[in-house]
């Protein structure tokens, strides 16, 4: 949107990267459907503009009509002020699944660094970025991540002034009053397009942001303590709640809420790289029919990619998410010291592995998931330390060999699987006090 814009005006209809339509009735069906997606996003101060291909959807549990979330999780204490609530990450399975007990995998490697735990017993209390957000490109080389930097926080109180602020490259740290934005639906309404060198934080716990976040082509990101609801997902696939593209890199995304995005919850396509979720909730309330949350790539040809796309998904909850909790291509994904809950939905399957995708899948916790490794081919997803199965069903193995080695140190602030429930209680989402706080 351009520098001013009224609060709430709408942006042209522009899809997100929803993919390809490669998934088949079965969830474990391969990627034989894949298409390009044709078009490239802006420069990150406006949005998308691309028709983008369809993208890998299974129906067979997700169609239909939407289902009560009354079977699922409860609501965290103390945590957001908006009408969605986090769910209670109390580990209540639903569904019938066919597996029993806590079932649990362990693998063979080591953790960078050894260390399992934070000097202080609570890795929540460990300020600052860790994980590929830190790293240049797929090597050990540092990246300081600033953001907006030391500079004096300009506080807004509306979208305008917010949108105003967030585009072009001068450093700034934003820190967002209110809830702000009109909603959107459909490629129209509230988008606010991150531009680089720039800190935006929510100024109390529960701070909603009524509107779709595009950081495209921009770096040094730092976005923390903010809610963003979608609509709902539909089979119109539009924008994501967040979507990280076109070169876009060293971007952490923190302690905030993605909910029932209208395509996805939080992508990370073309080009895109070393990008890191921290204490992060990525749910569905409903089912749509396209609970599909975190899509990385939009598809098998896509170039830009190849030896990018590295992610790191750490402290986060993925819960009524059908599919992609990541699907990925190209990337190297780690996935460690996360917590996967049904919300009382359908779960078609978990971590997903595609063409030339990497995911370490480290000291998990999935809780009723269908297919919480789902193989595919052409990917690695190697399991590592301790990663509990509790009433899963369907496939839980490593395959394709190893993955890859993080070039960051992580194992200060490590837990074992059996911790990471509780570890989340009450601190993951929107829960920080003030813009400062790590909790």
């Amino acid at each position: 949107m351009a520098e001013g814009e009224a609060e709430g005006e709408s942006t042209s209809a522009e899809a997100g990267d929803h993919g390809d339509s490669d998934e088949s009735e079965h969830p474990d069906a391969d990627d034989s459907g894949d298409s390009e997606s044709p078009g490239e996003e802006g420069d990150g101060s406006s949005t998308e503009g691309s028709t983008p291909s369809e993208d890998d959807e299974d129906d067979a549990s997700t169609s239909g009509a939407p289902e009560s979330t009354s079977g699922g999780e409860s609501t965290t204490e103390g945590t957001t002020s908006s009408s969605t609530a986090a769910p209670e990450v109390d580990g209540t399975a639903t569904g019938d699944d066919t597996t029993t007990g806590d079932d649990t995998t362990t693998g063979d490697g080591t953790t960078t660094g050894g260390e399992t735990t934070s000097e202080s017993g609570d890795p929540s209390e460990v300020c600052g970025a860790l994980g590929w957000a830190t790293r240049i490109g797929r090597t050990d080389e540092p990246y300081s991540l600033t953001g907006g930097g030391a500079g004096t926080p300009v506080v807004v109180s509306t979208f305008s002034e917010l949108q105003s602020l967030a585009e072009g490259s001068e450093p700034r740290v934003i820190h967002v009053d209110g809830t702000l934005g009109s909603g959107f639906q459909n490629g129209s309404g509230s988008r606010l397009a991150i531009g680089s060198n720039k800190t935006i934080v929510g100024l109390r716990p529960g701070t909603e942001l009524r509107a779709a976040i595009l950081i495209s082509g921009s770096s040094n990101v730092i976005v923390r303590n903010l809610v963003i609801r979608g609509p709902g997902s539909d089979d119109a696939q539009s924008w994501d709640n967040i979507n990280i593209t076109s070169d876009a890199a060293n971007v952490w995304i923190d302690h905030c809420e993605f909910w029932d995005g209208q395509d996805g919850n939080a992508d990370v396509v073309r080009g895109a790289d070393n990008v890191t979720f921290t204490w992060n909730i990525f749910g569905y309330t409903s089912n749509g029919g396209h609970n599909f949350s975190n899509l990385v790539a939009s598809s098998d040809n896509e170039p830009e990619s190849v030896g990018r796309l590295n992610i790191t998904l750490m402290f986060n909850h993925f819960t009524g998410v059908a599919q992609r909790s990541p699907r990925c291509r190209f990337g190297d994904i780690h996935v460690v010291n996360n917590l996967f809950t049904t919300n009382g939905l359908p779960s078609d399957n978990g971590t997903s592995a595609g063409v030339q995708c990497r995911i370490l899948t480290e000291n998990n916790h999935f809780i009723g998931i269908q297919h919480p490794i789902h193989e595919r081919e052409g990917g690695v997803n190697e399991l590592r330390g301790e990663n509990i199965f509790e009433n899963t069903s369907g496939d839980q193995d490593g395959y394709g060999g190893s993955a890859f080695e993080p070039p960051y140190e992580y194992g200060h602030v490590l837990v074992p699987a059996s911790e990471v429930q509780d570890l989340l209680q009450g601190r993951v989402g929107a829960t920080l006090d003030d813009p400062s706080a790590c909790e």
